[in-house]
């Protein structure tokens, strides 16, 4: 239900705010996002480096070290956010009033906005330490709560921004960013009162600060070449095709945004149980938990992603009403992105367990910065915004590969093992669910019909061959005896 309520709203808020911002308007929030996003990817860095370092002490249950670990975490994360003012302050500002492509007359709006976006990064940065904590107590319930509010929060600012009297971009994003003090007010103080590591004490140990700060290195590495790369994309799209074309690349990450997000649940509840069995030793749980956790939220994401694909045209005229050019062929690209990035996932969770990045991020990197070139030279020859979609998906299935390999060295992983459990009963649940639904879309007349109809068969048929090919039979007998028990206690 709170995946359902999330992603109703979600793809409403978008329709009404791409109405009432405009075209130009919508690409510029998304443009000027992405470029503080580019220095925000320490943030990232220092997410996955807590939440490994935070989980592999719960695991070993010494209080103490975990709170060690807390505070040492909190004070990198600060400093963090000092840097990241001074350099959108400085570099930041810069590229925005030199570079930037900005509509005539927009230049005051895109200043606010770029102010309030560097304290959205701030401020999530600062809140990383406690996500972590919640992530590694495995307290899913806390994310589900708190996913509903936000998603009313930023319903009712769709409604503020249609009656605000002045600029509407700039009230959206002061809104937004009262949606972002908010979660992090929530995440503070929650697990001020439920976790006893959490109490912030000056705390200090070089060792511990040499081990944490090679493990961020290595992060860095892996994480500034990723994010070089999507925002690349969109600096590169607003430098050869302009801020509508990043309008429609915004509509394709919110789509993205929505679909991802249920897998990501999954991944995030099954995330710290990786960590804790790589902790204590247990590899072949571990193995077992990357595999399942891979096909798991592969043939979630494909349930929802299939109809869409198949009726982008139609879905986004119903929903959005004006739809920006080449938004169509966005979507279908980035939803097949997404699908790959379930295999990634798991294999992403279990390097940061083995703490071995540099075998993991060295081939990664190598392969982000070359595809970076390549994609500019497929945009500037060619002008159309979708290669730059397509060598984002060609090299998201080279990096499958790659890892699957990688994987050997990190944790032991066979890669027979995970191609034969994890990526072969995907293909072969992609190949066979699809044909009906397919065919409906091509034979069905009417644009209402055919969604209906495409998308009814496209659910049922995804279950059927799931159930029957997708997983094995114990599992089978497993989900069967689970709705078996649940239907027991809702009807007798």
């Amino acid at each position: 239900m709170r995946m359902a309520i999330t992603m109703l709203v979600g793809l409403y808020t978008s329709r009404v705010v791409l109405r009432v911002l405009g075209v130009e308007d919508y690409g510029l929030y998304n443009v000027i996002g992405g470029i503080i996003a580019l220095f925000a990817v320490l943030n990232n860095a220092l997410m996955n480096s807590t939440s490994r370092f935070v989980t592999v002490s719960l695991a070993k249950g010494i209080i103490a070290e975990t709170r060690q670990t807390f505070n040492m975490a909190f004070l990198m994360h600060f400093a963090v956010a000092l840097f990241l003012i001074v350099i959108g302050e400085t570099v930041g500002l810069w590229y925005l009033h030199n570079k930037l492509v900005i509509p005539v007359g927009r230049e005051f709006a895109a200043g606010w906005l770029y102010q309030f976006t560097i304290i959205t990064a701030v401020l999530g940065t600062i809140n990383v330490p406690y996500n972590a904590c919640i992530v590694a107590h495995e307290k899913i319930n806390v994310f589900a709560i708190l996913q509903v509010i936000d998603a009313v929060l930023k319903l009712g600012i769709v409604y503020v921004i249609q009656v605000a009297p002045y600029d509407k971009l700039i009230y959206y994003a002061v809104l937004m960013l009262l949606v972002i003090v908010f979660n992090f007010l929530f995440n503070y103080i929650y697990c001020q009162r439920r976790f006893p590591e959490v109490k912030f004490v000056f705390y200090w140990s070089r060792n511990r600060f040499k081990e944490v700060l090679k493990f961020i290195g290595w992060a860095l590495v892996g994480n500034f070449s990723n994010m070089f790369y999507t925002q690349g994309i969109n600096l590169m799209l607003n430098a050869f095709c302009g801020p509508a074309v990043n309008a429609a690349r915004g509509i394709a990450v919110q789509v993205q945004g929505v679909v991802a997000q249920m897998a990501n649940n999954v991944q995030t509840a099954i995330n710290p149980q990786i960590l804790k069995t790589y902790a204590v030793n247990d590899l072949d749980r571990m193995h077992m938990l990357i595999c399942a956790s891979s096909r798991y939220c592969y043939y979630l994401l494909f349930l929802f992603s299939l109809p869409i694909m198949l009726e982008a045209n139609f879905i986004l005229h119903l929903w959005l009403g004006v739809v920006p050019e080449h938004t169509v062929n966005f979507i279908r690209l980035t939803l097949m992105t997404v699908l790959l990035d379930a295999f990634i996932n798991p294999m992403f969770t279990a390097n940061l367990a083995s703490g071995r990045l540099n075998l993991y991020y060295i081939p990664v990197s190598m392969i982000s910065v070359s595809f970076m070139f390549i994609t500019y030279f497929a945009i500037k020859y060619t002008l159309m915004p979708e290669s730059t979609f397509l060598c984002y998906l060609a090299m998201v299935a080279l990096g499958v590969i790659i890892r699957v390999f990688v994987m050997r060295k990190q944790v032991k992983l066979n890669p027979i093992l995970y191609i034969k459990t994890a990526i072969l009963p995907a293909i072969v649940v992609t190949l066979l669910a699809s044909a009906l639904p397919v065919a409906s879309h091509l034979l069905v007349q009417g644009n209402v019909a055919r969604l209906f109809v495409t998308g009814i068969i496209s659910v049922v048929s995804t279950a059927i061959v799931v159930c029957y090919v997708g997983i094995t039979k114990l599992e089978r007998q497993f989900v069967i005896q689970f709705v078996k028990n649940k239907l027991h206690r809702q009807f007798v």
